[in-house]
Formats: C-alpha cells, sequence, structure tokens
C-alpha cells in the first residue's frame, strides 16, 4: 500500500512538472505528440497514392457543377445548394479551392483529409490534456484517435472530408470551450470563438449539431452542479443545433435520401438504432468484419431485438454508474452516446445502417476512458507490468488492420470487391463495380457484375440503363435497345435512360425515333447535358442548324464542352448568317485546342464575311504554318 501511495504522488508531480511549463516550451508534452503525428501520417500516407473512388466522389467533386470555375457565383451556389440531400457547403468550398489549384489530382485531396486529421489528433491529445490525463494518458487517447481501424473511411475516402474537416472545428470548440471553463467563463474573445469554430463545424457536416451535448459532458467531468442552469447558459447552441437540425430532415426529406428504408416502420427504426449502438461499442474493442457499406436487410432478424436489449441495459447502467459517482465512466459512455446518436439511423438516410465513418468523433470519449483506465491500473503494482505489454500489442492490431483496410479504398474495383465480399446479397456493390468496369473500358467485367445485380433485383431499372451503355460502347447496338426497352417498361422510368436509347437510335441512323426518345428524356430531366449535346448534334447531322444552336448553346452554359463542340456550333453560326457568334465559337475552340488548322480556316471565313480581311489573313497564315 505504502509503495501505491508514493508511485500516485510521483505521478501527481510529473504530471504537474509537465504542464506548468506551459504546453508549447515543454518538449515531455511536445515529443510524444510530434512522434504521434508523423507515425500516424506514415500509416496513412499510402491514401495518397489512391484515385477517386465512384462513391459520391463524382457527384460531390468530378461532376459538380459549382466546381467548374472558382469565382464569386461558384461560392454562392455552394453556399445555396445541396448534394445528395447533404448541406456541407465548407466541405465542397475546401475541394472547389483545391480543384482551383491543383486540379483534379486525387493526391491534392488525400493529402489533405491526412492532414486535416493529423490535425483533430493533435487537438485530441491538447483535450485530454485539459482534462486534466497525464502525458502518457493523453499520449495513448492520440495514439488510439489516430490509428483506430475505423477512422480510415473518413480519412481515406475524399468524400469524407466531411469528417475530419467538421472534426477539426469541432474539437477546436471542445478545446476552447475548456479552456472558457478554466478562465470562469468570463473570456468573451474565447466564447466568441467557440460560437464561430460550432458554425464552421455545422457548415462542414450536420453531425456537429451535437456539440452543446458534449459541453455537458464536459461540465460533468470538471464536477459542475447538474441544473438547469448549465442548460440555459448554452441557449445559443442549442438554437444553432436546433435550427440545422431540422433545415437538415428538410433537405434530405426533399432530396428523398429518408425514403430508403420505407419498408421499416419507426419502432423498427429504434430496434435499427439500438442494434447499431451495441456494434458501435463493440467494433470501439474490436473492429471486426468492416465493410464500406453495412446495406439494411430485407426484415429484422433477432439480432437487432437481442442487441437493443443490451443496449437498454447499458444505458440503465449507465444510470447506476450515475448515481454512484463513477464520473469517468459516465463521462466516456455520454460522450459516446450523445454524439453517436443522431447517427443511429432512427430517422433513416443513405444505403447504410451502420458507417465506420460514424464513429469518427464518439469514440473520443471512449478513448478517454480507456486511457484513464489504463494510467490507474499502472498505478496497481500487479498490473503495470503487464499492462504496457498488453497495450502495446492492441495498438499493433490496430496498426495492421489499419493498413489493411487502407488498401480498399485505392480505386472503385477494390472498395467495392470488398463490400461484395462482406455482403454478396447487397445489390449497391455489384453495381457500383459494374459502372467502375464500364468507366475502365472493362465492358466484359461489367457485364458480368449487371447479369448478377439483376438478378438480385430484377425491377430495377437503372441496371438495365447500365447495362445498355455497357452493350452500346461494346457495339452491340441493337442488344443496348433491348435492354433499355425493359427499363422503360418498369415503374418511373428517369430521363437519362429515353436520352440513351435515342442515342443508340441514332447510331441505327433512326433519328425520327432518336428525337423522339431524347425529347422524352429532357422533359424528365431538363439539365441532362448528354441530351443537349446529342439532340444538338443530331440535329447537325441532319442539318437542322437552326435547331443546332439552341442545344449546344444550352449544353455549353452547363458544361465546358470540347474543341470538337465549340467546332461544331461555329458552323451551325456562320451557315446561319451569324459570323459573329461563328467567330465567337471558334475562339472556345481554339482556346482548347490551338493546334486545329480547321479552326483557323473556319474563323477566317467568318472574318471575311465581317470584312475584316487582316484577321482573316492572319488566320489564314496560322493554318498554313500548322
Amino acid at each position: 500500500m505504502a509503495t501505491k501511495k508514493v508511485k500516485s504522488k510521483k505521478q501527481k508531480a510529473v504530471r504537474k512538472d509537465a504542464t506548468k511549463k506551459g504546453f508549447w516550451n515543454n518538449r515531455q508534452l511536445l515529443l510524444p505528440i510530434l512522434g504521434i503525428l508523423v507515425f500516424t501520417g506514415g500509416l496513412f500516407s499510402t491514401t495518397l497514392q489512391y484515385d477517386f473512388v465512384n462513391w459520391d466522389d463524382p457527384i460531390n467533386i468530378l461532376e459538380n457543377p459549382h466546381l467548374q470555375t472558382f469565382d464569386w457565383q461558384s461560392v454562392q451556389g455552394i453556399f445555396s445548394s445541396t448534394v445528395i440531400g447533404n448541406y456541407n457547403p465548407l466541405t465542397i468550398l475546401t475541394f472547389a479551392v483545391e480543384k482551383a489549384i491543383f486540379g483534379l489530382n486525387p493526391m491534392i485531396f488525400h493529402l489533405n483529409n491526412v492532414l486535416l486529421h493529423l490535425v483533430c489528433v493533435f487537438l485530441v491529445y491538447r483535450i485530454a490534456l485539459l482534462l486534466n490525463l497525464s502525458p502518457i494518458a493523453a499520449a495513448i487517447v492520440a495514439v488510439l484517435f489516430g490509428i483506430h481501424p475505423m477512422r480510415v473511411e473518413s480519412v481515406a475516402w475524399i468524400t469524407e472530408r466531411k469528417d475530419v474537416l467538421f472534426g477539426a472545428f469541432y474539437l477546436g470548440a471542445i478545446f476552447q470551450y475548456i479552456r472558457y471553463l478554466n478562465t470562469g467563463r468570463s473570456n468573451k474573445k474565447i466564447y466568441a470563438s467557440i460560437i464561430l469554430l460550432f458554425v464552421l463545424s455545422l457548415f462542414s457536416k450536420i453531425q456537429a449539431v451535437a456539440l452543446p451535448l458534449s459541453f455537458l459532458a464536459i461540465d460533468y467531468w470538471f464536477k459542475r452542479p447538474i441544473n438547469w442552469q448549465l442548460i440555459l447558459e448554452k441557449i445559443p447552441y442549442f438554437l444553432l443545433s436546433i435550427f440545422v437540425g431540422i433545415l437538415g430532415i428538410f433537405l434530405l426529406s426533399n432530396e428523398g435520401s429518408l425514403e430508403e428504408i420505407a419498408t421499416f416502420t419507426f419502432i423498427d427504426r429504434l430496434f435499427i438504432g439500438g442494434y447499431s449502438y451495441l456494434i458501435y461499442l463493440a467494433k470501439f474493442i474490436y473492429p471486426y468484419a468492416m465493410s464500406p457499406l453495412y446495406a439494411y436487410p430485407s426484415s429484422l432478424g433477432w439480432q437487432f431485438y437481442a442487441g437493443t436489449a443490451v443496449s437498454i441495459g447499458l444505458v440503465g447502467g449507465l444510470f447506476y454508474a450515475f448515481t454512484k459517482g463513477y464520473r469517468v465512466l459516465v463521462f466516456a459512455f455520454a460522450f459516446f452516446t450523445v454524439n453517436v446518436f443522431f447517427m443511429l439511423q432512427i430517422i433513416g438516410a443513405g444505403q447504410g445502417f451502420l458507417a465506420d465513418r460514424f464513429t469518427y468523433i464518439p469514440y473520443l470519449g471512449l478513448f478517454i476512458g480507456l486511457a484513464y483506465a489504463y494510467e490507474k491500473g499502472m498505478a496497481n503494482k500487479s498490473l503495470a507490468t503487464f499492462l504496457p505489454i498488453g497495450m502495446g500489442a492492441y495498438l499493433f492490431l490496430f496498426v495492421y488492420m489499419t493498413w489493411q483496410q487502407n488498401k480498399i479504398w485505392q480505386n472503385g474495383e477494390r472498395l467495392w470487391t470488398s463490400a461484395i465480399n462482406y455482403d454478396e446479397r447487397a445489390i449497391t456493390p455489384w453495381i457500383n463495380r459494374a459502372d467502375y468496369y464500364q468507366d475502365t473500358k472493362q465492358l466484359d467485367l461489367a457485364l458480368r457484375d449487371y447479369e448478377k445485380a439483376v438478378t438480385i433485383e430484377p425491377e430495377k431499372m437503372t441496371i438495365y440503363n447500365s447495362w445498355g451503355k455497357t452493350l452500346f460502347d461494346k457495339g452491340q447496338i441493337q442488344s443496348a435497345i433491348e435492354k433499355y426497352n425493359i427499363g422503360i417498361n418498369l415503374l418511373n422510368p428517369i430521363g437519362e435512360i429515353y436520352i440513351n436509347r435515342g442515342v443508340a437510335h441514332a447510331a441505327q441512323s433512326n433519328f425520327t425515333q432518336a428525337l423522339q426518345d431524347i425529347n422524352k428524356g429532357l422533359e424528365l430531366d431538363e439539365d441532362n447535358t448528354n441530351g443537349y449535346l446529342n439532340r444538338g448534334l443530331i440535329h447537325y447531322s441532319t442539318n437542322q442548324l437552326t435547331k443546332v444552336i439552341p442545344d449546344l448553346t444550352k449544353y455549353f452554359s452547363m458544361k465546358a464542352g470540347t474543341s470538337e463542340q465549340w467546332y461544331i456550333l461555329g458552323l451551325s453560326h456562320r451557315n446561319t448568317g451569324d459570323a459573329q457568334s461563328a467567330i465567337t465559337a471558334y475562339n472556345n475552340a481554339i482556346q482548347i485546342n490551338p493546334a486545329d488548322k480547321r479552326l483557323y480556316n473556319s474563323r477566317a471565313n467568318a472574318y471575311q464575311a465581317l470584312g475584316k480581311q487582316a484577321e482573316a489573313a492572319q488566320d489564314l497564315e496560322m493554318a498554313k504554318r500548322l
């Protein structure tokens, strides 16, 4: 007993000495986190070689119309629109800045995800120290936060910039809140910074609505009296959370994202949430059977009901721990619970009922609890010999699992093959892997996966649309039309499938049927750029030049276009007597492909029509040189 007391006093002395110098002047505090950041960065460095994946990366980045140019109008568009029903404009803005400076270089996007994750790891370390954990315990918290395998999805998936960005602001707000408490809640600048960080976090991801509840958990850690005053002082935070939460539900509903699990009743969704809560706790201890997609089951099995019962028991145990004053245990589970609660799919959105990324912030509470337990265990002489070995082995296991899990995000093929290996009955992985094969011109592999997908869900119209496109790319035009026909005869065909069938008819020179299909497709989907382009090209092929101009003009208002497409618009303007508009179109074509002599010859003809002989001669000379 005497030995334990001496050791405890020694630990307190070391902790006091470690913090009294100030963080930035203390090597005892700086060196551990520097090593942790270097190691964590190295662990995720393999992602810098990875590509975009065909899961939300296209719609968020590659095809996002607000990322075509970077100007004030684009920024306004980012902050006044949603992506798949999600309002996270600050995240999209970071993508826009990256694209404007570096182009669509996936390494830059991955690099910034890793750097933001390192920022979060650093903030977690500082927060642990402010919570009066020892430097060793704080380091354990930071290591666990940095390398836990459930981090991978948030870091390695470019679209999930949302997690690491919102996390940086969220953790920054928590750090400032603890500082605010330490100043006796008198520093107005710190208070203003908390509000600002909270708003930035909300603009990055809606999950940030849990922040005021996290503040209450921190209040409990610091033994602030639990009363209404704690809640009243957080009214501004709660108002922001409620507003953004209601807005998020409205936007998701408007997008149709909440209809994904419409087959489940509200009671069913409660059981889904209860089971998910238990799974997240289990995966904290050992992240088994990880997958990028945990698809909803066709019906709820016994495990959902049993899991919910266990979760209710755990919450009851948490209340008991609260009455007994087990402060660290209560804080750990309370912080986890309030941050994961809104992610339990009780109000369902998306294709999965679980997601590794949902634990990015919630696990912090459990990491703190585990590190505190380790610290207490080290004060016990009989445990002190074995605990470091056990913790080392545990961390090594996590490093290995994270290294392996990183690999599935290399490209769409590896991603969706991983999901298929987890659950062959889920249709989305088969479709998305087929789409990847189609995009990379591995057409036979794409056809194989589409055939598999249709056996799982034969009434899914979009499969026939993609299947038809693949057959079209293989030159099997009639077979493509047959697949389009099947899809169109199903319920609620989309505009794209009509447009694609129209293109197939045009390839057979059946222009009348082609125009009929494309017109129908544009009625259903007036923003389909492919429809305007192909209708314009059909009009050009049939020498209806006056009809070419509005279609291609509309197309160019939505996409940049190629040199050849601008050339066709220029010819259409020239042959309908509008030489000046023709010159404008040729200018755009030349800007894209300045080595095409046809463009200079055609622009020279337009200049001659306007009587601008000097400009015409200059273009003819350029064409001659080319």
